[in-house]
């Protein structure tokens, strides 16, 4: 009795099994990178103010607002 095999039914049960393991591989690797801290991150400087544009007047919220007191219009 002649036993029939297919060489090649091994090397996709190989391949596949090979793909599944890549595929474990990243998803542990991105429950990883999600468990993980974040990227450092320095603080933002806040925004200095520019020189007074001209005489009277203030900064509110980084915003130059200028005097207009007695002034119509």
């Amino acid at each position: 009795m002649k036993t029939r095999t297919n060489i090649h039914a091994g090397d996709a049960l190989r391949n596949c099994q090979r793909e599944r393991d890549y595929w474990k591989a990243q998803a542990e690797r991105m429950e990883a990178i999600a468990k993980g801290p974040g990227p450092y991150r320095p603080p933002s400087p806040s925004p200095t103010p520019s020189p007074l544009p001209q005489p009277g007047g203030g900064w509110v919220g980084g915003v130059w607002y200028s005097d207009r007191s007695g002034w119509c219009g």
